[in-house]
């Protein structure tokens, strides 16, 4: 079962005044006042780069005061987006990004940060608070990135789901949202062999790749049947295709107001895999990660 924030309804957007932050602070916006909610703007100073390499230590008076101008800065641009002044908070805080967004998520309904990309070559990477968020917060998580703002609302939130793993949490915060503001979900999932590939690394044949959809069919339907069944009113469904989770998943975020995941850190790094960062730092709209460990329940 999806464990649910209890407290007011609160909304917390980190800002640092990058673009990324800007379409963050957007979406955050967009969002509280549907939950007829608090936004909470938090600029995190790292603590570690307060002192450089050279050994100069920087002023903590002035690095505070240089992020509460930039919060100022945002709080006009939310009011601008039609946010209530008496329901806008601003903090700057000391301490790793990540870490601070992490801490407010006990007591939120939602984060939404920017998805800040680095490129080496050809790849790109999300960036790392993003990924710290993702890993450890409490609440569901927003990965917005800048082009994401301009995108037509469809009314259609993806579900990617892993028969393998749980994926409970991620489809029954989907039909919530659904239930409150209309629209469907679409549940993805993708059937692939074992280890990805056929044996001697030829092609599946045909009549394998239909018997691994089948059956992934089969247990996706399983899968969602309870959930899909306490939310009658909630149009669902089932998209399952073959191939690479990323190759697959990418373009169908193309056709999606929104794309949740369900997210279980690894031990003994406790970071998400590499198809949940692939999804942060690639899709076409937004990504909402949800931990799918025993304190979010199943």
């Amino acid at each position: 079962m999806l464990r649910t924030y209890e407290g007011p309804a609160r909304v917390i957007v980190g800002y640092d005044g990058s673009a990324e932050a800007d379409a963050a602070l957007r979406h955050g916006v967009a969002e509280a006042l549907l939950l007829d909610a608090e936004i909470v703007l938090v600029n995190a100073v790292d603590d570690l780069v307060l002192s450089s390499a050279w050994g100069v230590v920087f002023d903590v008076d002035t690095i505070r005061e240089a992020a509460r101008q930039i919060l100022r800065t945002a709080v006009e641009q939310a009011a601008g987006l039609g946010m209530p002044v008496d329901r806008i908070r601003h903090d700057v805080e000391l301490g790793n990004p990540a870490a601070v967004l992490s801490r407010h998520s006990d007591e939120a309904s939602l984060i939404v940060v920017g998805r800040h990309s680095a490129a080496a070559g050809e790849r790109v990477f999300v960036g790392s608070t993003a990924v710290g968020v993702a890993s450890t917060a409490h609440c569901p998580v927003v990965v917005v990135g800048t082009e994401h703002a301009e995108r037509e609302r469809r009314s259609t939130i993806g579900v990617g789901v892993n028969t393998a793993a749980k994926g409970g949490v991620a489809l029954e915060w989907a039909l919530q949202q659904c239930r409150a503001r209309g629209g469907g979900v679409r549940v993805i999932s993708i059937a692939k062999a074992a280890g990805g590939r056929w044996f001697g690394g030829g092609s599946v044949p045909d009549e394998v790749r239909d018997e691994l959809i089948r059956v992934t069919r089969e247990r996706v339907a399983e899968m969602i049947a309870p959930l899909a069944a306490a939310y009658p009113e909630v149009p669902v469904e089932v998209d399952i295709s073959y191939g690479s989770p990323l190759d697959v998943l990418i373009p169908k975020t193309d056709e999606l107001d929104l794309l949740v995941v369900g997210v279980q850190p690894a031990f003994p790094s406790y970071t998400i895999g590499g198809t949940t960062r692939g999804l942060m730092a690639h899709s076409h709209c937004p990504v909402v990660t949800i931990l799918s460990r025993d304190s979010h329940g199943s």
